[in-house]
C-alpha cells in the first residue's frame, strides 16, 4: 500500500516555525555573546572600562608597569570566596578588581586566587601565629617570599564614633604596587630611624619608605646596637641632644671598618633646642645647622605671597638626584620651615638653596630686627658631604626641614617626592622607581559617571538598543509577510 503523501506545511506552521528558529537564535546569540565577553573580560583588560567619574577603578600608570614588568611568578590570594569578599564593601570590590586588572596584563606573570580560609582551614597552618590570619586578609607571594596584608595595610579608618569605624579611603593599589616590588626584589634595604617625633610629617615618610620596599624599624641610639646589615639611619629632628657614646656608635657604624658604604639622613629639630654633641659630630662631615630659620624675601620664589617660611620653591645647586624630574614640565621642589644649613669646607656638596634674596631669621631676634637688612643670599636648606674613598663611601645627608617628606609637599605637580626617593635610591644602591599614589576615596558621587560616558550610555540604552529591537522586529515582519 502506498503511503499518503506528506500534507504539507499551512502557511500559519510556516510562520510559527520561522518565528521559533529565529527566537532560538536570537536566544543562542545573545548567550553566546554574554559567554564571550565574561572570558574577554577576565582575561584581557582591553575589554573591560572603569567608568566611574573618579576611576577609582582604574589602574595607574605605575601599576600598569609593574605588572607589565614583572619577569618573576607572583600570586595574589584573597582569603574569601571572590563574591564573599567583593560583596563586603565596594573598598573590598576595588581591591579585588585592581588585582585581577594587574593580573590581565602581566603576560601570565601575575596570577589571582581566591581560598575561603573557613572552609580551607589547612591554609592558615602555612602561616604563623603571629600572622593571625583572617578572611580580610590578602597575600602576596613569589617563591618562598610572602608578604601578607591585613585590613588595615590596605585601607584608611576613621572613627564614627567611640565604638565605630568605618573605611575612609584605600591605599590598596599603593600597598599591593609595593608587596609585588617587594617579593619580586633581591634587594633589601635596611633603614633604622631615631625619631622623637610623633608627626604626620614623620609618619608619611615612614609610609613612602616602606611603599618602597625600605625595611624600616625604629631604635634608640641611646640603647640599641646598629646591626651590620643596617644599610641607613635617619634621625629625624631629636628634641635632645645624645651622648658621646651614642655618637660613636654612628661614627663606627659610618666607618663600618673602614669599609664604609652607610648613610645617614639628618633632619634637624626646628624648635630651638641646643645639641651640642650632636652639633659638633655633623660639623665632622663639615656641615652645620645655623641658629633660626631660613626665609625667603623674594615674592617670586614664595607660592604664598604673605609666607616667607613655608611653600618655598628651590634652586637646584647640584645636578645630582634630578634625573627623575620631569624635563617637560616643572616640578619644582619645595622646602616648609627650614634651619638654615652651613658649608664649612670644600667637600660639602650643596643640594637644594634658596634664592638671591633669602636670609635667616635669628631664634633670638627682637622687635627691631629687620628682614630686608637680615637678606644674605642663596641659603642652603639641603647638603650632603662624604667620607672614604672611590666607591667605598659613606654619606651624611642634612635636610633643613621635616616637612620636605610630608604629605602635602609630596603631592602631585612637585618635585620634592620623586627628587628625595631618587636620592635616597641612589645612595643605597637601588632602583630609582618610586611607587607613588595618593589614597582612593569611593563616595556615592563616585559610583556617578561622568557627563560623557553618560551622554555615551543613555545614547545606547534610548536609541542604539531600541533600534536594533525595531530593525529585528521589522525583518521578522517582513519574512512572515512573504511567507
Amino acid at each position: 500500500m502506498e503511503k499518503a503523501p506528506k500534507k504539507p506545511l499551512s502557511r500559519k506552521s510556516k510562520k510559527t516555525m520561522v518565528s521559533a528558529v529565529i527566537t532560538i537564535l536570537v536566544a543562542a546569540a545573545v548567550i553566546l555573546v554574554n559567554l564571550i565577553s565574561a572570558v574577554l573580560t577576565q582575561k584581557y583588560s582591553v575589554f573591560t572600562s572603569d567608568i566611574t567619574s573618579l576611576k577609582s577603578f582604574e589602574l595607574t600608570e605605575q601599576s600598569k608597569n609593574i605588572a607589565r614588568n614583572v619577569d618573576k611568578k607572583v600570586k595574589i590570594t584573597f582569603h574569601s570566596e571572590k563574591r564573599d569578599y567583593e560583596n563586603r564593601d565596594p573598598y573590598c570590590k576595588q581591591t579585588s578588581v585592581i588585582a585581577n586588572e594587574m593580573a590581565k596584563i602581566s603576560n601570565g606573570m601575575i596570577s589571582v586566587e581566591y581560598i575561603d580560609v573557613v572552609k580551607n582551614p589547612a591554609l592558615a597552618g602555612s602561616y604563623t601565629e603571629e600572622d593571625n590570619l583572617t578572611a580580610n586578609d590578602v597575600a602576596v607571594s613569589c617563591g618562598d617570599k610572602r608578604k601578607l596584608l591585613k585590613i588595615s595595610d590596605l585601607f584608611t579608618f576613621e572613627l564614627y564614633s567611640s565604638e565605630y569605624q568605618y573605611i575612609a579611603s584605600s591605599q590598596s593599589e599603593q600597598v599591593i604596587d609595593n608587596a609585588i616590588v617587594t617579593v619580586t626584589s633581591d634587594v633589601e634595604t635596611k633603614v633604622a630611624v631615631v625619631s622623637e617625633s610623633d608627626s604626620d610629617d614623620y609618619d608619611y615618610f615612614i609610609r613612602t619608605l616602606e611603599s618602597n620596599n625600605y625595611d624600616v624599624s625604629e631604635i634608640s641610639l641611646e640603647d640599641d646596637e646598629l646591626s651590620a646589615d643596617i644599610d641607613m639611619v635617619v634621625i629625624y629632628q631629636p628634641e635632645k641632644d645624645f651622648s658621646v657614646d651614642a655618637l660613636l656608635k654612628l661614627e663606627d657604624f659610618l666607618a663600618n671598618g673602614d669599609a664604609y658604604g652607610k648613610n645617614l639622613l639628618y633632619v634637624p629639630d626646628i624648635s630651638g633646642a641646643e645639641h651640642p654633641n650632636l652639633d659638633k659630630f655633623i660639623n665632622m662631615f663639615g656641615i652645620g645647622v645655623s641658629d633660626g630659620v631660613a626665609f625667603e624675601y623674594d615674592s617670586s620664589a614664595r607660592y604664598y605671597a604673605s609666607d616667607y617660611y613655608e611653600y618655598i620653591f628651590c634652586d637646584f645647586a647640584s645636578n645630582l638626584y634630578r634625573e627623575n624630574l620631569s624635563k617637560d614640565k616643572d616640578m619644582p621642589v619645595m622646602t616648609g620651615v627650614s634651619r638654615p644649613i652651613s658649608i664649612k669646607n670644600d667637600h660639602v656638596e650643596p643640594l637644594l638653596v634658596l634664592s638671591e634674596k633669602s636670609g635667616i631669621l635669628p631664634y633670638t631676634a627682637d622687635e627691631d630686627w629687620s628682614m630686608e637688612e637680615a637678606v644674605t643670599g642663596n641659603i642652603c636648606v639641603m647638603a650632603q658631604s662624604s667620607v672614604g674613598e672611590g666607591d667605598n663611601i659613606s654619606t651624611l645627608v642634612v635636610m633643613g626641614s621635616g616637612e620636605m617628606v610630608s604629605q602635602k609637599y609630596f603631592i602631585n605637580g612637585l618635585g620634592n617626592q620623586y627628587y628625595i626617593m631618587t636620592m635616597l635610591a641612589e645612595l643605597n644602591h637601588r632602583s630609582a622607581n618610586i611607587i607613588s599614589l595618593p589614597d582612593k576615596t569611593i563616595t556615592s558621587f563616585d559610583i556617578n559617571t561622568d557627563a560623557h560616558t553618560r551622554f555615551w550610555i543613555g545614547f545606547v540604552m534610548y536609541a542604539v538598543i531600541p533600534l536594533m529591537i525595531l530593525g529585528c522586529g521589522f525583518t521578522v515582519y517582513l519574512v512572515r509577510r512573504n511567507m
